[in-house]
């Protein structure tokens, strides 16, 4: 992605920790944490940081190695989010169009209605067609069978229509020029529900201090990297040096550690930005079918060495009609 962090205009990011780069001990993973706290990221580290220090647990299995402010006409001149979440704002925009037949199958099989009959449209559309603003389109509550989590994407039936990707609106519009972004990579040894309980009590410190909004889920207050591929994702949009430049993409601890194991820099990316993949799954021990997910979902929670191993199961990646990231 081309910055133009050259403009006179545009504050750059202040890096209180500075990326020291891969992690080169066995057993850690590097998780990418972002949020929109309503004080500087100062008082945000020293909270955080005691979150750490007060739990055994956490502190002895868990550093920060990276901390840093974006500010939010930054973000928005290099359209950090809209590349972050590329495809998702492709599905947003071309909806029906844009379906693989997995995708197809999918939400016949859910809904129970022909693909072609039904009447699927993007996010923006469906703002339109319901008369709403995008706080409006997020907050629309439909049941659980209502809702379709597809190769990534988000089908939410409501009125008559299927919505896809009903929370981009939303994303898109929550990043302002007056709205920065703390940054933060943690090295962890935690497995996956410990380091999200860690998250939840950072969290509520953080409400409790009056730096973040009670009214919103956590969800909506951090994000956090799901699993090593989405690390790379998170680290090539969000990480950043003091001259306002991406790091290197060979210094991300995931992308170091799959360089090591032999992929080439555009395998890795072809991965992380076509991130829709077909590949086999067990089902049953000596039985195997093949199925399509996306990459992140189909390794959340999971460490690098079978983030790795995962690889060897995927035999296609589909494709999206018009979509290059």
């Amino acid at each position: 992605m081309k910055l133009d962090s050259g403009n006179v205009d545009t504050r750059k990011p202040t890096v209180i920790i500075p990326y020291p780069g891969p992690s080169m001990e066995r057993g850690t993973k590097d998780i990418v944490v972002y949020l929109r706290p309503e004080t500087n990221g100062v008082v945000v580290e020293s909270i955080l940081f005691k979150v750490i220090r007060e739990n055994p647990l956490y502190r002895d299995n868990i550093s920060m190695c990276y901390l840093a402010n974006l500010p939010g006409d930054f973000i928005i001149r290099n359209r950090i989010v809209e590349s972050h979440y590329s495809l998702k704002l492709f599905f947003a925009v071309n909806a029906k169009r844009a379906f693989t037949p997995f995708m197809i199958s999918r939400f016949e099989k859910h809904f129970g209605v022909k693909f072609e009959d039904a009447s699927i449209v993007g996010a923006f559309e469906a703002l339109k067609l319901l008369d709403v603003n995008y706080e409006g389109l997020f907050n629309i509550w439909v049941p659980d069978e209502m809702m379709l989590n597809v190769d990534g994407q988000n089908i939410k039936k409501y009125g008559g229509i299927y919505i896809v990707n009903y929370d981009i609106p939303a994303i898109l519009h929550k990043n302002n020029n007056k709205t920065d972004v703390a940054v933060m990579i943690f090295r962890s040894k935690l497995i996956d529900e410990e380091f999200h309980r860690m998250i939840v009590a950072m969290a509520d410190r953080l409400i409790e201090k009056g730096i973040l909004s009670p009214d919103k889920p956590i969800s909506r207050i951090f994000h956090y990297s799901k699993g090593p591929y989405e690390e790379i994702l998170d680290g090539m949009g969000y990480i950043y040096q003091s001259d306002a430049k991406h790091i290197p993409l060979c210094d991300i601890s995931f992308f170091h550690y799959l360089k090591k194991k032999g992929m080439d820099d555009k395998n890795i990316l072809g991965i992380v930005k076509h991130p829709i993949v077909q590949f086999k799954k067990e089902i049953e021990v000596g039985r195997r079918v093949v199925t399509e997910d996306s990459i992140f979902l189909s390794t959340a929670g999971m460490d690098y060495k079978s983030a790795y191993s995962f690889i060897r199961h995927v035999i296609a990646q589909p494709i999206i009609p018009g979509y290059d990231a």
